[in-house]
């Protein structure tokens, strides 16, 4: 995978964000610096995964700084795998107490913050109170989303102790401002968590999750549920002879386009390298092979053009695997009879459709 979006010189990014953070500790100064990174190489915001970037971005770890900065250089993707041997290799032998340092980092933040708003107003009982019980969640495996609510709560109580004098409300202010964007730093990763970087796309998780509910949601209302697997054929060569960069611009291209076909409630996903899925709800097979057709001949009658020179790419064509949800299987058997109807598809000529029942 190449992605378009790079940081050259991370150390050079790494200070100039540093200069734009509010004075309000090192510790939060490495909370908004790794959560953009593991948002733009899709990195699960997992607690081990979070403590390999922490220990990236605070410079605490030579060895694990070359180890990813070789990666990046490389382009290679940071799967599942590659980010469970980070863990292995570079934090867990080395520093078991690693992930309860993390969040004793985030308390820290916020018991700073509480120690500054409750010497000004002089309400430290209650407010010290609150804020502690909120921050003791913290010192378990406190998910984006835990993390989140906290500090949510935090703000609201603060913005509550605002009726006090200039210098105080000021105060709360600065306050308040930092809080919001934490919780905005964390909005943003759920997000882009679940997003594809190159494509905007829902990426593989966000398409696991879509799928299992959609699987609920047909069993519980006795609906018909499809899925189809759309794959760019000799995507591979169209790399080799025109460039990743061209290449990353037909996926953008495929992925918009087949956005225009999908309607309502259907789920469109990047589901690795140059193959894409759609969840279709309430679509029986018959149905879904419909879109499918529709998909194959859009891109079968479409020649691609650069668009500042005009030069000719020629067509791009995809194959389409289609398959209907059986009710009670779990995913993987509906994946893979769509996978098995999509290889049926490359293996008898590529660009077209083949479903489940004749694969």
């Amino acid at each position: 995978m190449c992605y378009v979006s790079e940081i050259p010189g991370h150390e050079g990014v790494k200070r100039q964000q540093m200069d734009e953070i509010k004075p309000i500790g090192e510790s939060y100064g490495y909370v908004r610096l790794a959560l953009p990174l593991m948002s733009q190489y899709n990195i699960p915001v997992t607690p081990q995964n979070y403590t390999v970037w922490y220990r990236y971005v605070s410079g605490a770890d030579a060895e694990l700084a070359g180890v990813i900065d070789e990666l990046l250089k490389s382009e290679t993707p940071f799967s599942d795998e590659t980010n469970e041997a980070l863990y292995k290799r570079c934090c867990r032998d080395k520093d078991e107490g690693e992930l309860r340092k993390i969040r004793d980092d985030l308390r820290n933040i916020l018991l700073t913050i509480l120690k500054e708003v409750t010497e000004l107003t002089g309400q430290s009982e209650e407010y010290e109170s609150f804020v502690t019980r909120s921050v003791d969640t913290l010192t378990e495996d406190a998910s984006a989303e835990e993390i989140r609510t906290v500090i949510g709560q935090i703000i609201e109580k603060t913005k509550a102790l605002g009726s006090f004098g200039k210098n105080i409300r000021r105060k709360l202010n600065e306050t308040t401002e930092a809080l919001q964007a934490l919780r905005e730093d964390f909005e943003r990763v759920k997000t882009e968590a679940s997003a594809d970087f190159l494509t905007g796309l829902a990426n593989r998780k966000a398409f696991h999750d879509a799928l299992t509910e959609q699987m609920d949601e047909a069993i519980s209302q006795q609906k018909e549920l499809s899925l189809l697997l759309v794959d760019i054929d000799h995507f591979k060569q169209f790399n080799d002879e025109y460039g990743h960069l061209i290449g990353d611009e037909v996926l953008k291209f495929v992925a918009k386009k087949i956005k225009e076909i999908v309607r309502g409630r259907d789920f469109l996903a990047r589901f690795g390298g140059e193959e894409f899925a759609v969840i279709l709800p309430q679509t029986p097979l018959e149905g879904a092979q419909v879109v499918a057709e529709s998909i194959n001949r859009l891109f079968a009658q479409t020649t691609l053009k650069a668009v500042n020179t005009s030069t000719t790419f020629g067509k791009v064509t995809v194959s389409v695997g289609v398959a209907r949800y059986r009710p009670g299987e779990p995913p993987d058997n509906l994946i893979n009879r769509a996978d098995r109807a999509l290889y049926r598809a490359k293996q008898t000529g590529r660009n077209r459709v083949v479903t489940e029942r004749n694969s």
